[in-house]
Protein backbone atom coordinates (compact mmCIF):
# COMPACT_ATOMS: atom_id res chain seq x y z
CA UNK A 1 0.00 0.00 0.00
CA UNK A 2 1.35 3.28 -0.92
CA UNK A 3 1.90 5.55 2.27
CA UNK A 4 -0.24 8.93 1.86
CA UNK A 5 1.41 12.45 1.92
CA UNK A 6 0.04 15.29 4.60
CA UNK A 7 -0.52 18.18 2.90
CA UNK A 8 -1.83 21.53 4.04
CA UNK A 9 -3.70 24.45 2.77
CA UNK A 10 -4.51 28.25 4.67
CA UNK A 11 -7.54 29.44 4.35
CA UNK A 12 -8.31 33.26 5.82
CA UNK A 13 -11.64 34.66 5.43
CA UNK A 14 -13.17 37.80 3.91
CA UNK A 15 -15.97 39.52 5.67
CA UNK A 16 -18.60 41.80 3.73
CA UNK A 17 -20.01 44.65 5.47
CA UNK A 18 -22.68 42.44 7.74
CA UNK A 19 -19.55 40.65 8.82
CA UNK A 20 -20.44 37.74 7.41
CA UNK A 21 -18.05 35.41 5.21
CA UNK A 22 -18.01 35.65 1.66
CA UNK A 23 -15.36 34.00 0.71
CA UNK A 24 -12.07 32.82 1.59
CA UNK A 25 -8.14 33.19 0.98
CA UNK A 26 -6.56 30.13 0.25
CA UNK A 27 -2.73 30.14 1.38
CA UNK A 28 0.26 28.27 0.72
CA UNK A 29 1.24 26.20 4.14
CA UNK A 30 4.08 23.53 4.21
CA UNK A 31 3.29 22.11 7.54
CA UNK A 32 0.91 22.86 10.13
CA UNK A 33 3.25 24.44 13.06
CA UNK A 34 4.12 27.45 11.25
CA UNK A 35 1.06 28.97 10.17
CA UNK A 36 2.46 31.74 8.20
CA UNK A 37 4.11 31.83 4.65
CA UNK A 38 7.16 29.69 3.97
CA UNK A 39 9.39 31.79 0.70
CA UNK A 40 8.77 28.68 -2.27
CA UNK A 41 8.80 29.75 -6.06
CA UNK A 42 5.45 31.84 -6.52
CA UNK A 43 4.67 30.14 -9.02
CA UNK A 44 5.32 26.29 -7.20
CA UNK A 45 3.12 27.85 -4.26
CA UNK A 46 0.30 28.81 -6.46
CA UNK A 47 0.35 25.50 -8.11
CA UNK A 48 -0.02 23.38 -4.88
CA UNK A 49 -2.45 25.43 -3.67
CA UNK A 50 -4.47 24.45 -6.29
CA UNK A 51 -3.62 20.97 -6.45
CA UNK A 52 -4.38 20.47 -2.70
CA UNK A 53 -7.62 22.36 -3.07
CA UNK A 54 -9.18 21.00 -6.38
CA UNK A 55 -7.95 17.94 -6.67
CA UNK A 56 -6.92 16.39 -3.08
CA UNK A 57 -9.11 18.11 -0.12
CA UNK A 58 -11.53 19.25 -2.00
CA UNK A 59 -12.18 22.85 -2.99
CA UNK A 60 -16.47 22.25 -1.67
CA UNK A 61 -14.88 20.64 1.33
CA UNK A 62 -12.50 23.54 2.14
CA UNK A 63 -14.99 26.67 1.30
CA UNK A 64 -18.28 25.21 2.49
CA UNK A 65 -21.60 27.23 1.57
CA UNK A 66 -19.35 30.04 0.72
CA UNK A 67 -18.99 30.58 -3.14
CA UNK A 68 -15.43 31.71 -4.19
CA UNK A 69 -11.78 31.19 -3.13
CA UNK A 70 -9.03 34.26 -3.52
CA UNK A 71 -5.90 32.48 -4.84
CA UNK A 72 -2.96 34.20 -5.75
CA UNK A 73 -1.49 34.15 -9.30
CA UNK A 74 1.92 35.23 -10.42
CA UNK A 75 2.59 36.77 -13.89
CA UNK A 76 3.91 33.04 -14.69
CA UNK A 77 0.71 31.27 -14.02
CA UNK A 78 -1.34 34.37 -15.72
CA UNK A 79 0.80 34.54 -18.78
CA UNK A 80 0.28 31.12 -19.54
CA UNK A 81 -3.11 31.45 -20.51
CA UNK A 82 -3.94 28.48 -19.28
CA UNK A 83 -7.86 29.71 -18.44
CA UNK A 84 -9.78 26.62 -19.72
CA UNK A 85 -8.19 24.99 -16.21
CA UNK A 86 -9.52 27.59 -13.90
CA UNK A 87 -13.20 26.86 -13.08
CA UNK A 88 -14.73 30.66 -12.66
CA UNK A 89 -17.92 30.13 -11.15
CA UNK A 90 -15.35 29.09 -8.24
CA UNK A 91 -12.01 31.31 -7.51
CA UNK A 92 -11.23 35.08 -7.72
CA UNK A 93 -7.87 35.31 -9.51
CA UNK A 94 -5.60 37.76 -7.44
CA UNK A 95 -3.44 39.40 -9.73
CA UNK A 96 0.14 39.81 -7.14
CA UNK A 97 1.62 43.51 -6.80
CA UNK A 98 5.02 42.78 -8.24
CA UNK A 99 3.59 41.78 -12.02
CA UNK A 100 5.65 43.55 -15.03
CA UNK A 101 2.68 45.65 -16.71
CA UNK A 102 3.47 44.32 -20.71
CA UNK A 103 1.16 44.07 -23.28
CA UNK A 104 1.41 40.10 -22.83
CA UNK A 105 -0.17 40.93 -19.23
CA UNK A 106 -2.77 42.74 -20.02
CA UNK A 107 -3.94 40.48 -23.09
CA UNK A 108 -4.12 37.80 -20.94
CA UNK A 109 -6.03 40.10 -18.31
CA UNK A 110 -8.34 41.13 -21.29
CA UNK A 111 -8.98 37.33 -22.03
CA UNK A 112 -9.50 36.81 -18.38
CA UNK A 113 -12.86 39.18 -18.19
CA UNK A 114 -14.18 38.42 -21.23
CA UNK A 115 -14.72 34.82 -20.11
CA UNK A 116 -16.37 36.45 -17.20
CA UNK A 117 -13.35 35.36 -14.45
CA UNK A 118 -13.31 37.52 -11.29
CA UNK A 119 -9.63 39.63 -10.87
CA UNK A 120 -8.54 41.44 -8.03
CA UNK A 121 -5.68 43.18 -7.86
CA UNK A 122 -3.71 42.19 -4.40
CA UNK A 123 -1.52 44.31 -2.32
CA UNK A 124 -2.39 47.62 -4.19
CA UNK A 125 -0.50 50.74 -3.19
CA UNK A 126 -2.00 53.10 -5.28
CA UNK A 127 1.84 52.68 -7.36
CA UNK A 128 1.26 54.57 -10.87
CA UNK A 129 3.04 51.66 -12.71
CA UNK A 130 -0.07 49.59 -11.68
CA UNK A 131 -2.85 51.50 -12.32
CA UNK A 132 -2.76 50.59 -15.98
CA UNK A 133 -4.44 47.08 -14.21
CA UNK A 134 -7.57 48.63 -12.74
CA UNK A 135 -9.78 48.76 -15.43
CA UNK A 136 -9.04 45.10 -15.69
CA UNK A 137 -10.19 44.69 -11.75
CA UNK A 138 -13.50 43.95 -9.82
CA UNK A 139 -11.81 43.77 -6.86
CA UNK A 140 -8.77 45.89 -5.63
CA UNK A 141 -7.51 44.98 -1.86
CA UNK A 142 -5.79 47.95 -0.37
CA UNK A 143 -2.69 47.11 2.01
CA UNK A 144 -3.33 48.98 5.07
CA UNK A 145 -0.25 48.90 6.33
CA UNK A 146 1.16 49.96 3.37
CA UNK A 147 -0.98 52.94 2.24
CA UNK A 148 -1.19 56.36 4.19
CA UNK A 149 -4.74 57.38 4.91
CA UNK A 150 -4.04 60.47 2.71
CA UNK A 151 -3.37 57.83 -0.11
CA UNK A 152 -6.99 56.31 0.95
CA UNK A 153 -8.75 59.00 0.85
CA UNK A 154 -7.44 60.58 -2.55
CA UNK A 155 -8.28 57.37 -4.38
CA UNK A 156 -11.01 55.56 -2.91
CA UNK A 157 -13.86 57.63 -4.39
CA UNK A 158 -11.80 57.55 -7.81
CA UNK A 159 -11.85 53.78 -7.55
CA UNK A 160 -15.41 53.44 -6.30
CA UNK A 161 -16.94 55.29 -9.17
CA UNK A 162 -15.43 52.74 -11.87
CA UNK A 163 -17.43 50.44 -10.09
CA UNK A 164 -14.64 48.36 -8.29
CA UNK A 165 -14.61 47.17 -5.35
CA UNK A 166 -12.61 47.87 -2.15
CA UNK A 167 -11.35 44.91 0.01
CA UNK A 168 -9.06 46.42 3.23
CA UNK A 169 -7.00 43.56 4.10
CA UNK A 170 -3.97 43.27 6.58
CA UNK A 171 -7.01 45.08 9.26
CA UNK A 172 -5.42 45.00 12.86
CA UNK A 173 -7.76 47.27 14.80
CA UNK A 174 -10.99 48.33 15.23
CA UNK A 175 -10.16 51.85 14.33
CA UNK A 176 -8.81 50.54 10.95
CA UNK A 177 -11.86 48.08 10.86
CA UNK A 178 -13.88 51.07 11.35
CA UNK A 179 -12.11 53.66 9.57
CA UNK A 180 -12.50 51.63 6.41
CA UNK A 181 -16.00 51.62 6.80
CA UNK A 182 -16.47 55.21 6.87
CA UNK A 183 -14.81 55.37 3.24
CA UNK A 184 -16.85 52.67 1.80
CA UNK A 185 -14.96 49.49 1.17
CA UNK A 186 -16.99 46.37 0.66
CA UNK A 187 -14.84 43.67 2.07
CA UNK A 188 -12.54 43.19 5.07
CA UNK A 189 -9.75 40.94 5.89
CA UNK A 190 -7.14 40.98 8.68
CA UNK A 191 -6.20 39.77 12.25
CA UNK A 192 -8.67 41.28 13.69
CA UNK A 193 -11.08 39.70 12.23
CA UNK A 194 -9.70 35.95 11.97
CA UNK A 195 -5.88 34.57 11.55
CA UNK A 196 -5.59 32.03 8.25
CA UNK A 197 -6.75 28.69 10.05
CA UNK A 198 -4.67 25.40 8.13
CA UNK A 199 -6.77 22.51 6.37
CA UNK A 200 -5.09 19.65 6.79
CA UNK A 201 -5.61 16.84 4.23
CA UNK A 202 -3.58 13.21 2.88
CA UNK A 203 -2.59 12.81 -1.05
CA UNK A 204 -0.98 9.69 -2.40
CA UNK A 205 2.33 10.35 -4.38
CA UNK A 206 3.07 11.09 -7.60
CA UNK A 207 4.25 7.91 -9.59
CA UNK A 208 7.34 9.92 -11.73
CA UNK A 209 7.55 7.59 -14.09
CA UNK A 210 3.67 7.99 -15.30
CA UNK A 211 3.63 11.35 -15.11
CA UNK A 212 6.72 11.81 -17.34
CA UNK A 213 4.76 9.72 -19.53
CA UNK A 214 1.43 11.30 -19.29
CA UNK A 215 2.87 15.15 -19.52
CA UNK A 216 4.88 13.54 -23.11
CA UNK A 217 1.55 11.89 -24.47
CA UNK A 218 -0.69 15.16 -23.33
CA UNK A 219 1.44 17.11 -25.85
CA UNK A 220 1.80 14.78 -28.76
CA UNK A 221 -0.78 16.29 -31.20
CA UNK A 222 -1.54 13.00 -32.94
CA UNK A 223 -2.59 12.14 -29.81
CA UNK A 224 -5.18 9.46 -28.75
CA UNK A 225 -7.58 10.09 -25.66
CA UNK A 226 -7.96 6.50 -25.20
CA UNK A 227 -3.95 6.21 -24.82
CA UNK A 228 -4.39 9.47 -22.27
CA UNK A 229 -6.87 7.00 -20.09
CA UNK A 230 -5.04 4.16 -19.95
CA UNK A 231 -2.27 5.67 -18.34
CA UNK A 232 -4.10 7.29 -15.65
CA UNK A 233 -6.27 4.20 -15.04
CA UNK A 234 -2.95 3.14 -14.40
CA UNK A 235 -2.47 5.34 -11.50
CA UNK A 236 -4.67 5.44 -8.39
CA UNK A 237 -3.25 8.38 -7.51
CA UNK A 238 -3.87 10.36 -10.51
CA UNK A 239 -7.12 8.81 -11.70
CA UNK A 240 -8.43 10.03 -7.96
CA UNK A 241 -7.27 13.63 -8.59
CA UNK A 242 -8.85 13.76 -11.93
CA UNK A 243 -11.98 12.44 -10.58
CA UNK A 244 -12.30 14.71 -7.95
CA UNK A 245 -11.14 17.63 -10.26
CA UNK A 246 -13.94 16.57 -12.28
CA UNK A 247 -16.69 16.81 -9.91
CA UNK A 248 -15.21 20.39 -8.37
CA UNK A 249 -15.44 22.02 -11.87
CA UNK A 250 -17.71 20.29 -14.09
CA UNK A 251 -21.05 21.83 -14.84
CA UNK A 252 -22.45 18.52 -16.01
CA UNK A 253 -22.93 16.78 -12.63
CA UNK A 254 -23.61 13.32 -14.32
CA UNK A 255 -22.14 10.09 -12.56
CA UNK A 256 -18.69 9.16 -14.07
CA UNK A 257 -18.93 5.70 -15.64
CA UNK A 258 -15.01 5.48 -16.11
CA UNK A 259 -11.80 7.32 -15.82
CA UNK A 260 -11.85 7.23 -20.08
CA UNK A 261 -15.24 9.02 -19.50
CA UNK A 262 -13.54 11.46 -16.84
CA UNK A 263 -10.72 11.76 -19.84
CA UNK A 264 -13.00 12.86 -22.09
CA UNK A 265 -15.53 15.28 -20.23
CA UNK A 266 -12.38 17.09 -18.78
CA UNK A 267 -10.90 17.22 -22.39
CA UNK A 268 -7.66 17.68 -24.07
CA UNK A 269 -6.73 21.16 -23.71
CA UNK A 270 -7.95 21.02 -19.53
CA UNK A 271 -5.65 17.72 -19.46
CA UNK A 272 -2.98 19.26 -20.41
CA UNK A 273 -2.99 22.23 -18.41
CA UNK A 274 -3.53 19.57 -15.24
CA UNK A 275 -0.95 17.45 -16.23
CA UNK A 276 1.64 21.01 -16.50
CA UNK A 277 0.03 22.26 -13.18
CA UNK A 278 0.51 18.58 -11.24
CA UNK A 279 4.30 19.17 -12.36
CA UNK A 280 4.39 22.83 -11.61
CA UNK A 281 3.32 21.69 -8.20
CA UNK A 282 5.89 19.03 -7.06
CA UNK A 283 6.94 15.75 -8.01
CA UNK A 284 8.13 15.34 -4.42
CA UNK A 285 11.67 16.35 -4.54
CA UNK A 286 12.08 16.52 -7.97
CA UNK A 287 12.10 19.94 -9.98
CA UNK A 288 10.00 20.88 -13.30
CA UNK A 289 13.60 21.63 -15.16
CA UNK A 290 13.80 17.84 -14.83
CA UNK A 291 10.77 17.17 -16.71
CA UNK A 292 11.19 19.76 -19.42
CA UNK A 293 14.66 18.78 -20.29
CA UNK A 294 13.35 15.32 -20.75
CA UNK A 295 10.64 16.55 -23.39
CA UNK A 296 12.94 19.26 -25.13
CA UNK A 297 15.18 15.98 -25.46
CA UNK A 298 12.43 13.58 -26.78
CA UNK A 299 11.03 16.85 -29.23
CA UNK A 300 14.61 17.21 -30.20
CA UNK A 301 15.49 13.88 -31.47
CA UNK A 302 11.85 13.69 -33.00
CA UNK A 303 12.28 16.57 -35.39
CA UNK A 304 15.79 15.54 -36.46
CA UNK A 305 15.04 11.50 -36.83
CA UNK A 306 12.16 13.10 -39.31
CA UNK A 307 15.43 14.03 -41.18
CA UNK A 308 17.61 11.68 -40.62
CA UNK A 309 15.13 8.92 -41.17
CA UNK A 310 15.73 5.40 -40.19
CA UNK A 311 13.43 4.43 -37.12
CA UNK A 312 9.82 5.22 -36.44
CA UNK A 313 10.04 9.45 -34.59
CA UNK A 314 7.79 7.62 -31.79
CA UNK A 315 11.72 5.54 -31.27
CA UNK A 316 13.79 9.12 -31.46
CA UNK A 317 11.24 10.77 -29.28
CA UNK A 318 11.24 7.94 -26.67
CA UNK A 319 14.93 8.06 -26.74
CA UNK A 320 15.34 11.47 -25.65
CA UNK A 321 11.87 11.26 -22.94
CA UNK A 322 13.70 8.79 -21.49
CA UNK A 323 17.21 9.44 -21.46
CA UNK A 324 16.44 11.62 -17.69
CA UNK A 325 14.76 8.38 -16.80
CA UNK A 326 18.00 8.30 -13.88
CA UNK A 327 17.80 11.22 -12.37
CA UNK A 328 13.86 11.47 -12.32
CA UNK A 329 13.91 7.76 -10.80
CA UNK A 330 17.45 7.96 -8.35
CA UNK A 331 18.31 4.36 -10.23
CA UNK A 332 20.58 3.25 -12.33
CA UNK A 333 19.52 4.40 -16.00
CA UNK A 334 20.76 0.93 -17.66
CA UNK A 335 18.51 -1.09 -15.29
CA UNK A 336 15.35 1.12 -15.12
CA UNK A 337 15.63 1.03 -19.13
CA UNK A 338 15.44 -2.77 -19.34
CA UNK A 339 12.62 -3.37 -17.06
CA UNK A 340 10.20 -0.70 -19.33
CA UNK A 341 10.57 -3.85 -21.81
CA UNK A 342 11.84 -0.95 -24.61
CA UNK A 343 13.13 -2.21 -28.22
CA UNK A 344 16.75 -3.16 -27.87
CA UNK A 345 17.50 -0.67 -30.14
CA UNK A 346 16.07 2.12 -28.20
CA UNK A 347 17.51 0.56 -25.00
CA UNK A 348 21.05 1.05 -26.54
CA UNK A 349 19.89 4.80 -27.93
CA UNK A 350 19.49 5.55 -24.08
CA UNK A 351 22.22 3.97 -22.34
CA UNK A 352 25.24 3.90 -24.89
CA UNK A 353 24.00 6.64 -27.38
CA UNK A 354 24.23 3.97 -30.19
CA UNK A 355 22.82 3.79 -33.66
CA UNK A 356 21.08 6.97 -35.45
CA UNK A 357 18.66 7.04 -31.90
CA UNK A 358 21.63 7.18 -30.07
CA UNK A 359 23.39 9.87 -32.46
CA UNK A 360 20.72 11.94 -32.19
CA UNK A 361 20.05 11.64 -28.41
CA UNK A 362 23.90 12.56 -28.23
CA UNK A 363 23.62 15.97 -30.56
CA UNK A 364 21.32 17.38 -28.13
CA UNK A 365 23.19 16.55 -25.38
CA UNK A 366 25.79 18.96 -26.98
CA UNK A 367 23.85 21.30 -27.95
CA UNK A 368 22.80 21.43 -24.12
CA UNK A 369 26.26 22.00 -22.89
CA UNK A 370 26.69 25.13 -25.91
CA UNK A 371 29.10 22.66 -27.48
CA UNK A 372 29.57 21.53 -31.11
CA UNK A 373 31.80 18.90 -30.69
CA UNK A 374 30.41 16.31 -32.96
CA UNK A 375 29.77 15.54 -36.44
CA UNK A 376 27.11 17.19 -38.17
CA UNK A 377 24.95 14.95 -40.45
CA UNK A 378 25.74 15.69 -43.44
CA UNK A 379 22.04 16.81 -44.30
CA UNK A 380 21.39 19.18 -42.06
CA UNK A 381 23.54 22.20 -41.48
CA UNK A 382 24.31 23.60 -37.80
CA UNK A 383 22.17 26.93 -38.60
CA UNK A 384 19.26 24.02 -38.88
CA UNK A 385 20.10 21.83 -35.67
CA UNK A 386 20.09 25.02 -33.69
CA UNK A 387 17.16 26.00 -35.37
CA UNK A 388 15.03 22.33 -34.38
CA UNK A 389 16.77 23.07 -30.45
CA UNK A 390 14.84 26.27 -30.53
CA UNK A 391 11.77 24.33 -31.84
CA UNK A 392 12.49 22.01 -29.23
CA UNK A 393 12.20 24.36 -26.51
CA UNK A 394 9.16 26.18 -27.83
CA UNK A 395 6.99 22.39 -27.72
CA UNK A 396 8.46 22.40 -23.67
CA UNK A 397 8.08 26.14 -23.13
CA UNK A 398 4.24 25.78 -22.74
CA UNK A 399 5.06 23.77 -19.71
CA UNK A 400 7.36 26.31 -18.41
CA UNK A 401 5.69 28.60 -15.78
Amino acid sequence: MQKTIDIYIGRQPIFNTQMKVVAYELLFRSNKENNHAVIVGGDVASAQVMMHAFGDIGLSDILGVHQKAFINFTEGLLLKEYQDFYPKNKIVIEVLEDVQVTSRLTKSLTLLKKQGYTIALDDYIFAPDLAQLEPFSDIIKVDLLAVEQSQLEAHIGRLKAQGIRLLAEKVETQAQYEYCQSLGFDYFQGYFFAKPNIIEGKRLPNNKLTLLDLLAKVYDPDVDMSVLSMIIAKDVGLSQKLLRFLRETASNKQPISSIHDAVLRFGLRRLQSWTSMLVLSGVEDKPIELFITALIRARFCELLGAKLGGPAKESYFTVGLFSCLDAVMDSELSELVQKLGLDEDIQQGIVELKGQLGYALHIVKQLEKGEMCFDVPQEISATELSQLYLQAMQFAERLEY
